[in-house]
């Protein structure tokens, strides 16, 4: 049987056994990942006065419950071929993680953008490029990664791609690497209460768990919605500036600092989407159409009349205020891998998806490699980007 036959039949098995509405199947794309009926979990809080509580949903659909210590780990199920992981558990993270830092212009970086709960599709991927080995462990040495947001939404295995990415966090810094995760606008919605693109599957976890909503599983007491609070939106990497979406004139105009601009996506993470009147003129600005979660005006396609493309001259004065020599953003879908602006911008959201005809999965990342740029994909191939200087 096919691996795209096994996926349909798969999701045919949860939806069956989960009771999906129609309408809710039709709100997902043609092609979703992989769903199988077995369970989904863990979601891990803080219990009281030391300790975490794990809540899985098992393979009957039933919540289930377990105490770790402190330092104590939690299983990741196996998810299609790939295998099952374990995760250390770490204490709360103190404060918000750095959001400037150097990066010596040879050193080995892969940028990756918008990872929707397509697991099996980023594992083939960092798989591919040498990032992770085949049982899930770094394996990138002293280089570095960077995600810049939207783990959530869409795909049937976000909660996989969150603990990997939180374990991948500890390997890479002992291994004298890093994995660098920015929040995306998707990551922000989910933990304001804006759930209108999750996979299906996700709201029968929250109603099984006996959460009122998902959003109650990422609370700042859980392990991974303290972990996310910690990211920033923005990181000033040497002379790279990584985010979302892209930084408008109005921020530009604003003067708005990295740190500002973290600070403002952090304000409104404690303000649910349904309050948002309520935000500050900054974090306002920060977390709307023009602010580094949301932008796309660095792409022709994507103008209209209230959003007009970018002028040139407001990029390279982005790159003088930041004073960075590229951008790098996810967001807005691209073909490829692309230098924009002669290379100003880089737009790296390839979208993770099975292409059907060719039988393998597509997804891009954006590779510094010996001072040069790459376009690297899920084959394990890489393109050099062209550009100005």
């Amino acid at each position: 049987m096919s691996r795209i036959m096994r996926r349909i039949m798969a999701a045919a098995t949860l939806a069956a056994a989960l009771g999906l509405a129609a309408g809710a199947q039709a709100q997902q794309r043609p092609d979703p990942a992989s769903v199988t009926a077995a369970g989904d979990g863990p979601y891990v809080t803080r219990t009281a006065p030391r300790g975490w509580l794990a809540r899985t949903v098992s393979p009957e659909l039933t919540p289930v419950e377990q105490r770790i210590a402190p330092r104590g780990e939690v299983m990741v199920a196996a998810v299609g071929d790939i295998p099952a992981f374990t995760v250390p558990l770490r204490p709360r993270v103190q404060g918000q993680a750095p959001d400037t830092l150097p990066l010596d212009p040879g050193a080995r970086l892969m940028v990756l953008a918008d990872t929707h709960g397509e697991y099996e599709i980023v594992v083939e991927f960092l798989r591919r490029q040498g990032v992770i080995d085949a049982n899930l462990r770094w394996a990138f040495g002293d280089g570095q990664m960077a995600v810049t947001g939207d783990i959530f939404d869409r795909g049937a295995h976000q909660l996989e791609i969150l603990w990997l990415f939180y374990k991948l966090e500890a390997e890479a810094q002992a291994a004298g690497g890093a994995l660098h995760v920015l929040l995306g606008n998707h990551d922000t919605m989910n933990l304001r209460g804006d759930l209108r693109y999750l996979h299906p599957r996700y709201p029968q976890t929250a109603g099984i768990l006996g959460a009122t909503s998902y959003t109650d599983l990422f609370t700042p007491e859980s392990v991974l919605g303290d972990w996310l609070r910690s990211r920033p939106a923005v990181l000033k990497l040497g002379d790279l500036l990584l985010l979302h979406g892209g930084i408008s004139p109005q921020v530009l105009d604003e003067k708005l600092t990295v740190a500002d601009l973290n600070a403002g996506v952090l304000r409104a993470l404690e303000t649910p989407v349904a309050r948002k009147d309520e935000l500050d003129p900054v974090a306002a600005l920060v977390t709307g159409s023009f602010g580094p979660l949301w932008f796309r005006g660095y792409f022709p396609d994507q103008a209209r009349p209230d959003r007009p493309y970018m002028p040139r001259a407001d990029v390279e004065r982005s790159l003088e205020f930041y004073g960075v020599r590229r951008i790098l953003v996810g967001h807005t879908t691209v073909d490829s891998v692309s230098p924009l602006y002669g290379g100003w911008v880089i737009a790296v959201q390839v979208y993770p998806e099975w292409d059907e005809r060719a039988g393998r999965p597509r997804l891009e990342g954006a590779l510094r490699e010996g001072g040069r740029w790459f376009g690297a994909n899920a084959q394990g191939e890489r393109r050099m980007l062209v550009m100005d200087d």
